[in-house]
């Protein structure tokens, strides 16, 4: 494992609490980052500290772009702490002054840059303004709308649908994984903490992350017992065998959660103790020899020598903190993200598609004002999921019918069961899922996943087993309800077509009419999706294929809905693709 320390300078009273955060790394004898704000560049006492730490203990002095108040910007900034919220003009102005006064006081450019967030015209700006600068803090995995709901509607941080771990940030969406030297932005970024990737999902993630003061905020601990930071490292390591490379893991934390702090309700003195925790077991993992610590720019040189573009990544999860045994698979490459949810019987959880290209600015002067987030194609924790209070929402899903009866298997819980990878493909598959129907006809269905890098194809495997009568007839329904967002809220979805086996004479233009439209003898259905710039294919590989389906929802319930139909006799498998790219704008 490889990581990263970081610490944020401090003024005033809270000077002496970062002091003390510094004289713990150099205790352990850990190499840290230290990121100064554009104020502190004017307290003589702090840059004497910061600059003695970088000589006789190697820390690497960074720039933090947050509260960039100071001399010469109040009158810009004013009460706005986030960076990536300004104008362009702004932006640049900011950050011209900030980096002129960094290199007056440090005879450099930074190496090291760190904000919660960079949309991607302050990637550019930064990269004319400080071509030095190499590695970023680029974002927050999966800080959006539950966070905003958490912090009182308050916290206006939307960067959904990044990376969970380390990548090289698109030129187009600051967000999206490079695929080549041309598409990148010229940097490496890390995310602002590494996140707890069941939780992340689930619920409110600021609090589940590798940040013990946080799991004070959302009551993961008992006093100092915490056991949950330290599991959610090795849960990081684990990582390694599935992906074949060291993984990454940082914390990033700031003197305010190791002071007196509303949110907790232990004194200073749990936190700090949580945090010494933490630390040490970091050195024990790295006297072993099982993990390193560096500076942040030279993790960033270690990126760039050992990651290629748009390299597929995985992340296997097991819930933690709860102990409900829930499991979850992520998948990323050049050409999507998404989220297997094997509690839901193997449903697509979250849907991006990185395939779309999809270009977000943020700021006044743009349309995108403050949602920086990579839009979805599926969240099924936004937009309902598996049907709770009215119908089903945004997720896959796959239904057996019998008898007139239909099973839905998003209520049917599985677990990961294998996953391996060779080269640039990955396989995943599930635990069996046992189904019954009120016949009594009984059986197994095994899903498998299977992924070659960037070809933004999923293949889904359903196998039928050990089903109690052999010849018994079942019909199979692959289901894919989606819409394109950003948010919890329904986006305009009008300019949607919906149509089956690329004819376009069988074309419905998305219009809230909210009809099932049944097509014979069908092969594929197909969804054009401007929003997102992406059409999504659902493909039978299987000569089960009986028929499909399309349904523009309505505004109860504004959804699009694709299906596939197989008639399977015993124990027999279907193969399904589900194909995401970029609209041709010729259609």
């Amino acid at each position: 494992m490889l990581f990263n320390i970081m610490h944020r300078a401090a003024l005033g009273a809270k000077y002496s609490i970062f002091r003390e955060q510094q004289k713990l790394l150099h205790e352990l004898k850990i190499k840290g980052t230290v990121f100064v704000h554009y104020k502190d560049l004017f307290d003589p006492e702090l840059i004497r500290g910061v600059k003695e730490d970088a000589d006789v203990y190697g820390d690497e002095i960074g720039l933090a772009l947050h509260d960039m108040t100071g001399p010469g910007l109040d009158s810009i900034v004013g009460n706005l702490p986030a960076f990536w919220l300004f104008s362009l003009e702004n932006k640049k102005k900011i950050l011209e002054t900030i980096l002129a006064k960094y290199k007056e006081v440090f005879g450099v450019h930074p190496k090291s840059i760190a904000s919660y967030h960079f949309d991607s015209s302050s990637l550019r700006i930064l990269k004319e303004q400080c071509p030095e600068c190499e590695t970023i803090v680029g974002g927050c995995f999966e800080e959006g709308v539950r966070v905003f709901h958490g912090c009182n509607h308050s916290w206006y941080l939307f960067n959904e649908g990044m990376p969970w771990g380390p990548w090289f940030p698109s030129k187009e969406h600051s967000l999206r994984p490079a695929t080549s030297e041309v598409d990148s932005a010229g940097f490496v970024a890390v995310p602002h903490l590494v996140r707890d990737m069941s939780l992340s999902y689930e619920g409110r993630n600021d609090f589940w992350a590798s940040h013990p003061p946080n799991v004070v905020r959302g009551m993961g601990n008992e006093a100092s017992f915490n056991p949950y930071d330290l599991n959610l490292i090795d849960q990081y390591r684990m990582q390694e065998k599935i992906n074949g490379r060291p993984a990454y893991l940082n914390t990033f934390v700031g003197v305010n959660w190791l002071t007196w702090n509303h949110n907790s309700e232990y004194p200073p003195e749990v936190c700090w103790q949580l945090y010494r925790t933490m630390l040490e077991y970091l050195v024990e993992l790295r006297d072993s020899g099982e993990a390193m610590d560096m500076t942040l720019s030279e993790y960033g040189q270690w990126h760039r020598k050992n990651r290629t573009y748009a390299e597929p990544e995985v992340y296997h999860s097991k819930e933690l903190l709860y102990g409900s045994g829930k499991h979850y698979f992520w998948y990323l490459d050049g050409a999507q993200r998404l989220l297997i949810d094997p509690t839901q019987g193997g449903s697509i959880g979250d849907l991006r598609s990185y395939a779309g290209r999809c270009r977000v600015e943020t700021g006044p002067d743009s349309k995108h004002r403050e949602i920086g987030s990579y839009p979805y194609l599926i969240q099924s924790q936004h937009r309902t999921g598996f049907a709770h209070h009215h119908e089903d929402g945004s997720r896959t899903s796959v239904f057996l019918e019998c008898d007139g009866e239909q099973i839905d298997f998003a209520s049917i819980r599985t677990k990961v069961d294998e996953v391996t990878r060779e080269g640039g493909s990955t396989r995943l598959q599930l635990t069996p899922a046992r189904f019954q129907f009120a016949n009594g006809i009984s059986g197994e269905l095994i899903t498998s996943f299977h992924w070659d890098a960037n070809t933004g194809v999923t293949q889904i495997e359903r196998k039928i087993q050990n089903l109690s009568d052999p010849d018994q007839t079942l019909t199979l329904i692959e289901h894919f309800k989606g819409a394109p967002g950003k948010t919890e809220y329904a986006e305009d979805l009008s300019d949607i077509v919906l149509l089956v086996n690329e004819d376009d004479t069988t074309a419905v233009n998305y219009d809230y009419a909210g009809r099932y439209i049944d097509f014979k003898a069908a092969t594929q259905v197909t969804a054009r999706i401007p929003q997102v710039n992406t059409a999504v294919h659902l493909v039978a590989c299987s000569p089960h294929s009986t028929e499909a389906g399309i349904k523009c929802g309505n505004l109860f319930s504004p959804f699009l809905t694709l299906q596939l139909k197989y008639q399977l006799q015993g124990n027999e498998t279907v193969q399904t693709e589900m194909r995401i790219e970029q609209l041709d704008s010729s259609k």
